[in-house]
């Protein structure tokens, strides 16, 4: 499922790749902090992450169809 919401997003010239790796900085200091508080890692951060950092793949593999 995550990386059909990629694929999706990937198509989605509303989305920019510039926020995406925005978001995908953000979740990994998300991630980061709870790792050195001891804590869980946020199971939508790291969902999240797996899907931007997959679309800008898509993107990065793609890019004629994935203009952005």
């Amino acid at each position: 499922m995550p990386r059909n919401i990629a694929y999706q997003l990937a198509s989605d010239e509303a989305v920019g790749s510039e926020e995406l790796e925005a978001a995908i900085a953000y979740l990994n200091d998300k991630i980061r902090s709870a790792e050195l508080r001891h804590e869980p890692i946020p199971f939508l951060a790291y969902r999240n992450k797996v899907i931007f950092q997959t679309t800008l793949n898509l993107r990065r593999e793609f890019p004629s169809q994935h203009e952005n």
